[in-house]
């Protein structure tokens, strides 16, 4: 289940973030803490459920709630609030649920138990990633944002890696090869990893990295990608490559000499 809660207060973020992954720890649980971020995350993800705060700063829940109904009708919305009086206006939306803070899980778990629309089970989000040509990525038909150049950089090394682990050695002579082993890089690379986890994350598919103590990869299972399909011997993503590959990046040129190879030993593939 894929669920975003709205609310201003980031304590109240933060309970329904914990609650919502007890209670389903294989769903997606976003957050926004405003009206204008709510309506963002919904374009770009497609929530089954929003748990929605009445009063923020920069508008009313109760328009939200509206502007929901009409770009997304099947979205379930709970809302959430410490006043009672709303309510007579909460049900003439339609709403799946009204929450009365301070909020439970019980309660919460009851409000998923009685959703007006269904969610039915739906496979992860993933990633489209095109190596050919420059290096770009989507999810769900939407061009990715990165907040940091160098996050960018960071997931297409991790895609050219094939799923295969980096550690943080290896990530530092990416950025800095011609540099010795210096602490304030490891930091830096904590900062990308981090940057480029909760890009993923806020996106709904934060799964398409894998991380533990010192490693990193990425997710090949979540990940559509024309290198990952060129190398199956997919005859579409065989037809799609024309001697380019991540081309804003000079560590793809390894992968381009093999690529380039196959392309015309088309046996060795």
């Amino acid at each position: 289940m894929n669920t975003l809660t709205v609310d201003d207060n980031p304590l109240v973020l933060e309970s329904f973030r914990k609650i919502l992954s007890h209670l389903d720890p294989e769903g997606t649980h976003l957050t926004a803490d405003s009206a204008a971020a709510a309506m963002e995350r919904v374009q770009q993800t497609a929530p089954d459920v929003v748990f929605l705060d009445i009063e923020m700063p920069d508008g009313s829940g109760l328009d939200v709630a509206t502007r929901l109904r009409t770009l997304r009708p099947e979205t379930n919305v709970v809302i959430i609030t410490g006043h009672s009086e709303y309510a007579m206006q909460a049900l003439e939306l339609y709403v799946s649920g009204y929450l009365l803070k301070p909020i439970t899980e019980e309660q919460v778990r009851t409000a998923l138990d009685n959703l007006r629309h269904p969610v039915a089970k739906s496979e992860p989000l993933r990633l489209t990633v095109r190596c050919f040509g420059d290096f770009e990525v989507w999810c769900q038909g939407v061009p990715v944002r990165f907040n940091r150049s160098k996050s960018k950089m960071l997931l297409a090394f991790l895609i050219d890696r094939n799923g295969a682990r980096c550690d943080t050695r290896q990530i530092q002579n990416l950025f800095w090869p011609e540099e010795p082993d210096m602490s304030s890089h490891r930091k830096q690379v904590r900062v990308f990893l981090s940057d480029l986890q909760t890009t993923l994350t806020e996106l709904g598919v934060g799964q398409a990295l894998m991380r533990t103590p010192g490693y990193v990869a990425v997710n090949k299972a979540l990940v559509d990608c024309d290198y990952y399909d060129y190398l199956r011997g997919d005859p579409d993503a065989v037809r799609q490559f024309h001697g380019e590959y991540m081309k804003q990046y000079s560590f793809g040129e390894e992968t381009l000499s093999l690529l380039t190879e196959r392309a015309f030993h088309p046996r060795k593939r």
